[in-house]
C-alpha cells in the first residue's frame, strides 16, 4: 500500500503530434514528435521518439523559450503556435481561449485527462 496522497483532479493536456515516417521501426530516438500542453498544470511536454529511443521534457509555463524548440513545433505542425507565442510573448501569458482559437483553426484537438 502507498503512503503517497492520491489526486482526485486531473489535468487537461492538448495534444499535438507529428507523422511517424518509420512506423514499422520499432524503435527510434527523432520520430514521432508530441508535444502536450496543460493550462491546468500550468506545464508543456516534447516527447520524441519510441520504444527504447522515447525522450522527453517538461516545461512550466514561465520556464518554456519557444526559440529553443522552433524545430520541434514545426515538425509537430504547430508553426501557429510560435505566432500566438510572439504575439502574447510566452506560453505563460497565452490564454487558453486564444490558444484554443488558434488550434482549431489549423486541425482537429486531441485532449487527454491526466
Amino acid at each position: 500500500m502507498s503512503d503517497e496522497p492520491v489526486s482526485d483532479s486531473t489535468d487537461t493536456y492538448y495534444v499535438l503530434t507529428s507523422g511517424d515516417p518509420g512506423p514499422d521501426i520499432p524503435h527510434g530516438t527523432d520520430w514521432p514528435k508530441e508535444l502536450r500542453i496543460s493550462f491546468d498544470a500550468r506545464e508543456i511536454r516534447l516527447w520524441r521518439g519510441k520504444g527504447h529511443g522515447l525522450g522527453g521534457a517538461s516545461y512550466g509555463f514561465d520556464d518554456f523559450d519557444v526559440s529553443e524548440w522552433e524545430g520541434f513545433l514545426r515538425d509537430c505542425d504547430a508553426e501557429w503556435l510560435v505566432e500566438a507565442l510572439s504575439t502574447h510573448g510566452s506560453l505563460a501569458d497565452l490564454p487558453e481561449a486564444a490558444f484554443l482559437e488558434a488550434a482549431t483553426e489549423r486541425d482537429t484537438l486531441v485532449t487527454e485527462e491526466h
